[in-house]
């Protein structure tokens, strides 16, 4: 299972005192390509002609994120269907408590953006999630 740690500054946070939803995607994103860069470069990504599209994400925040805080964020693959597959992530603060759960369903798409079957090196760029399965895509 890939953990990612990051530091909340206060430009972290808006307004209010507290990392708000967008730039919590944003760290969920960090975390994710930080697992893709641990197989191959963006550069080698870019030359494959096809690439992963987020579809669809669902994020549920139980606790909020404030400066100072350190973040852990665990990444894994919960399945893979045909043309798509599901990433979850989990965020916890430095005291353990789950600040974010988060399921992102991919869909790859070849240069001229049509739905293909998710290559087989793909189905090992994320280490499985460890627990329960989400239900599979397609």
């Amino acid at each position: 299972m890939e953990n990612f740690k990051v530091h909340v500054y206060p430009s972290d946070c808006d307004s209010v005192g507290h990392v708000n939803h967008a730039h919590m995607l944003t760290l969920l994103e960090r975390a994710r390509w930080s697992t893709l860069e641990r197989h191959m470069s963006y550069e080698e990504y870019m030359r494959t002609s096809l690439w992963a599209v987020v579809r669809k994400v669902e994020a549920s925040y139980q606790a909020q994120t404030f400066p100072g805080d350190d973040l852990s964020i665990r990444t894994g693959l919960t399945s893979v269907g045909n043309t798509s597959f599901i990433v979850r992530q989990e965020v916890r603060n430095q005291r353990g408590a789950v600040v974010c759960d988060a399921s992102i369903v991919y869909v790859t798409v070849s240069a001229d953006g049509k739905p293909i079957p998710v290559p087989d090196q793909w189905r090992t760029l994320f280490s499985q999630w460890e627990g329960e399965k989400d239900d599979k895509p397609d």
